[in-house]
């Protein structure tokens, strides 16, 4: 089993986990000691970390490059010599909600669909909510979207059913997964102010536009299915 973006945030813990059940497990690196060695954006290397290899979970991005690197990946496994199954993480709402990044994660989704692999989108990560909330708690005054939904994941949760996932036959689309908790903006913060031992004055801002009508809509919150909460991260973190 082959792990892309390996040296991230979920690609440490998916590798930790994997190889915790029982799994052959090698992550991909550029240059990192202890990991197979492969550029995703020029596809040097990739034949020979590919090889022996039964499961791919592509979770490597950059944001800039992102849908040329997967190009490059499924070219490679097109020509390998048993064609391994492929799982890629995507984010909750990117079919909703009009980002750039958003985008790119959909056309890789339709890539890996005519491969014949499958995407799993999870909601944000706890870390990446934590330097939301850092950045934008830095003044006195602090101004939040009202409708600014999210239900935020511990990454491990994410881990643990991209395990499930590729232990069992792959679904065509599994349901998507997020945090225990819908949680706006202002709890969010108000959370992290708290354990921060900071004081912020929380003032309510509306914006107009395609990106916040969805938000209000619940475009980035998905259905549930982790068990860790905001407040528990945020005890292990600060």
């Amino acid at each position: 089993m082959l792990v892309t973006g390996a040296t991230g945030t979920l690609g440490r813990d998916l590798v930790a986990v994997l190889k915790e059940r029982g799994h052959d497990v090698r992550g991909l690196s550029r240059s990192k000691p202890g990991y197979a060695h492969a550029d995703l954006t020029t596809g040097e290397g990739l034949a020979e970390a590919l090889r022996g290899v039964d499961v791919v979970v592509h979770a490597a991005t950059d944001g800039r490059r992102d849908v040329a690197a997967a190009e490059k990946l499924i070219e490679a496994l097109e020509t390998a010599e048993h064609k391994p199954q492929l799982v890629f993480v995507s984010i909750v709402g990117v079919d909703r909600i009009p980002l750039g990044y958003y985008r790119d994660k959909v056309t890789i989704e339709g890539m890996v669909a005519a491969y014949g692999g499958t995407s799993l989108r999870a909601s944000q990560f706890h870390d990446l909510v934590l330097t939301l909330a850092k950045a934008m708690t830095k003044l006195p005054l602090v101004g939040f979207y009202p409708a600014f939904d999210l239900r935020p994941v511990e990454v491990h949760d994410v881990a643990v059913r991209l395990a499930e996932i590729v232990e069992g036959d792959l679904p065509a689309r599994p349901a998507d997964f997020s945090g225990p908790e819908r949680r706006g903006a202002r709890d969010l913060w108000r959370a992290y102010l708290g354990k921060a031992g900071k004081r912020r004055l929380l003032v309510p801002v509306r914006l107009p536009g395609k990106m916040f009508r969805a938000l209000r809509a619940g475009a980035g919150t998905g259905p549930g299915g982790g068990t860790g909460t905001w407040e528990q991260y945020l005890s292990r973190t600060l």
